[in-house]
């Protein structure tokens, strides 16, 4: 038996010899290269592709038994430009475990691969590349069908690609990829048992976006099932081209692709970038059909202005030091079918909270849907600092008050393309809100997009004591887009808000407005232009500081006693020749109410009628949006003059006029003209009715005519006259 042994290892070592010698012998016999003709002629003929090899074909012997190929290059058909090259390849496979029935490669590598990958007006140049035909032949009975790739152990102890470089473009729109220095390297690759992976590239695009990157893993695999995982996964990539300084990021995930099951599931996620670090898991279900996702998302609280800076971007400036610095997001992932959904949501920046829904309702169309609210915010902290909020408005005032505007742009206001493909659904509520002095709660906003149109259809809430509605579309299914808006305000205390627009506190009140304005065009010029309007309004206990319209129109009338003074005989007591001012520099409004139109840039006050807490007023004018300056022609009673049945009855004209951004107390003065035409009305008729007291006559009429027709009677009409004449002169005197 002991012999039996030694000569059946004598024979095998003899055949192991005997391949061995062959073996050398075909590696040093046949040369490689005499086959070049046919390879190139193959590649013609199966798949459209032009193969020059000018590089060497070589053969290795022992203990790898395999051929290295040397510079290649491929071109589809006919066509000058390459397709792709390699600088060097080699394939080599262990010649011992051969004998054993199993196959192992000992080592593969490949050198200076290139691609070049075009998608022109007739197709992607790939799609030339002809598919080898094999007919389908059904097996003869008894005959064993094809080896399932388990059937062949397969080990490959090196596999190397190296220096690869790829390029894709598409020449209708002007993309235009790289990916440079590719390398790949992999351990004891196995297709039953999972081996280590290291890859590195770099990627640009034609927007000069530049991603290095370095992946570190364990791949396993099972062929028979479909499944795939990337264990310890390790990505790096420091990106440049979107912010000012390169992006660092840092991500350690599992990875399991069950093709099978059409799952594709990421655990244990760690996302470390500009100093923040989001942690989750992710299961992707339906891969194939409409995707549905499931899992988690955690950022953890972040310093914003910290994180920009670490990429180069100004920090975002606030009046409170403190804002921006503990920003947070907690959210499940969920969804419809291919849909994407983080419900529910919860967003914390600072003290403030943001809670509900948000997401991708549909990813084909991507059609956003929201519902969120607002707990709390103090926004005057996330406001600009004061001192740079004062020299923007003093800039803006320098500019509006130099009487010199800007001309209006006929550049495209709006990107109607973009516009047209939203597809929006959201609500927000705001539980309170301040800002600037001014506090707001209870508000609710909703909001929808679709086919061009985009409507906002709720708006709602309390603020300055009073409340708001409004409703507003824009309308962009043609290319001339229009604008709507529908607001009213009831009970709204007018002072925060004017002092805020004016920079002085110059109103207050309580406001009820109503307002239904409109506009058209793509561009600045176009929406001034077209835009129309209605408004009515009404204010209650209201005050114009600095402006005391009383005190106006006592000036006037005491401009006007000096002039004429013997009117000043029809105000008991003021013998002095003037009328005393009110100490008060404001004018206090009991009720106002009025009515105006917009056309253009301009506001026009048809009708404006007030009770002041001294005397009424009435009147119209206009306020241009753009400049600022305004002109109002008013009319004015006063209840210190009623006494007198000369007065009683006189409406006194007043204008106020200028600038906003003026000072208030030269905005309103007396309409000289108007006062001086009051003065002799008023003055001829105290003539007239003296005459008639001194002559005793009871006409009816109040004029010099009539007077003259009674007193026919009693004495000559040239006498009457004279008479009135001379009364006339002494009062004009």
């Amino acid at each position: 038996m002991a012999k039996a042994i030694k000569i059946l290892f004598a024979v095998m070592a003899g055949l192991v010899a005997l391949v061995a010698i062959a073996i050398f012998v075909i590696t040093r016999v046949i040369d490689p290269n005499d086959f070049k003709p046919q390879i190139s002629a193959a590649a013609r003929d199966s798949a459209n592709l032009a193969v020059d090899i000018p590089g060497q074909l070589a053969w290795t012997f022992w203990p790898t038994l395999g051929v290295s190929l040397g510079k290649t290059e491929v071109r589809i058909g006919d066509d000058e430009e390459l397709f792709a090259a390699i600088d060097q390849a080699l394939v080599g496979v262990a010649v011992w475990p051969l004998f054993s029935g199993k196959v192992e490669a000992d080592e593969i590598s490949v050198t200076g691969l290139k691609l070049n990958l075009v998608e022109g007006p007739d197709g992607a140049n790939w799609e030339r590349i002809a598919a080898s035909e094999t007919p389908d032949v059904a097996p003869d009975e008894g005959q064993t069908t094809a080896t399932s790739p388990m059937d062949i152990p397969v080990s490959i102890p090196s596999l190397a690609i190296t220096d690869a470089n790829i390029r894709y473009r598409v020449l209708a729109d002007g993309t235009d990829i790289t990916v440079e220095h590719a390398s790949i390297t992999a351990q004891n690759v196995s297709l039953t048992e999972p081996f280590p992976i290291q890859a590195s590239l770099r990627y640009q695009d034609q927007s000069d976006i530049r991603i290095d990157t370095s992946i570190d893993t364990v791949l396993g695999m099972n062929l028979e099932t479909n499944l795939f995982t990337l264990t310890e996964l390790a990505v790096k990539a420091d990106i440049a081209g979107v912010t000012s300084m390169p992006i660092s990021v840092d991500t350690r995930l599992n990875v399991e692709a069950a093709l099978n099951d059409d799952r594709v599931s990421i655990t244990d996620l760690v996302l470390k970038a500009a100093g923040t670090e989001t942690r989750g898991n992710l299961a992707i279900n339906q891969l194939s059909s409409k995707m549905k996702f499931a899992g988690e998302l955690h950022v953890s609280p972040f310093d914003a202005n910290a994180a920009l800076k670490s990429i180069g971007e100004a920090p975002i400036e606030t009046s409170d030091p403190n804002a921006l610095k503990a920003i947070s997001l907690d959210a499940t992932v969920g969804g419809p079918e291919n849909g994407l959904m983080l419900n529910p949501l919860t967003i914390k920046i600072d003290s403030s909270k943001i809670s509900g829904s948000a997401g991708i309702k549909d990813l084909d169309t991507l059609h956003l849907v929201f519902n969120l609210a607002l707990d709390a915010m103090q926004a005057d902290g996330y406001l600009p600092p004061t001192v740079e909020e004062e020299s923007v408005a003093g800039a803006v005032a320098s500019n509006t008050t130099s009487g010199i505007l800007p001309p209006l742009s006929d550049a495209e206001l709006l990107p109607l393309t973009d516009l047209r493909t939203l597809l929006v659904d959201g609500k927000l509520a705001i539980g309170k809100l301040s800002v600037m002095g001014i506090d707001a709660s209870d508000m609710k906003f909703s909001v929808n997009a679709a086919n061009g149109l985009m409507q906002l259809t709720q708006a709602e809430g309390n603020a300055l004591g009073g409340s708001f509605t409004a409703t507003a579309s824009l309308d962009t299914r043609t290319d001339n887009p229009v604008y709507k808006l529908s607001k009213s305000v009831t009970g709204m205390q007018i002072q925060p808000v004017m002092q805020m627009a004016l920079e002085d506190d110059l109103f207050t009140g309580i406001l009820d407005m109503k307002i239904d304005a409109s506009t058209e065009g793509n561009s600045e010029k176009a929406v001034v232009e077209h835009a129309k309007g209605n408004s009515t309004f009404s204010l209650k206990d209201g005050t114009v500081r600095g402006a005391n319209l009383h005190n106006t129109l006592l000036a006037g009338i005491n401009d006007l006693f000096g002039s004429y003074r013997e009117l000043t005989t029809l105000i008991p007591g003021q013998d002095s020749g003037h009328m005393p001012l009110e100490l008060s520099e404001d004018t206090k409004i009991i009720d106002l109410n009025g009515a105006a139109h917009l056309e253009k840039e301009v506001v026009y006050v048809d009708k404006l009628d007030a009770l002041l807490n001294k005397g009424s007023i009435n009147g119209n004018g206009f306020l241009n949006l753009r400049s600022q300056d305004f002109d109002l022609r008013l009319g004015m009673k006063s209840p210190d003059l009623t006494t007198n049945k000369y007065l009683k009855d006189q409406t006194w004209p007043l204008r106020c006029a200028g600038n906003l951004e003026g000072d208030v107390a030269d905005w309103c003065g007396h309409d000289k003209d108007g006062f001086k035409k009051i003065g002799k009305d008023v003055a001829a008729k105290m003539a007239t009715d003296k005459v008639k007291d001194k002559l005793g006559i009871d006409g009816e009429g109040d004029t010099a005519e009539a007077v003259v027709k009674d007193a026919a009677k009693k004495k000559a009409t040239e006498e009457v006259q004279k008479q009135i004449d001379d009364r006339l002169k002494k009062l004009f005197k």
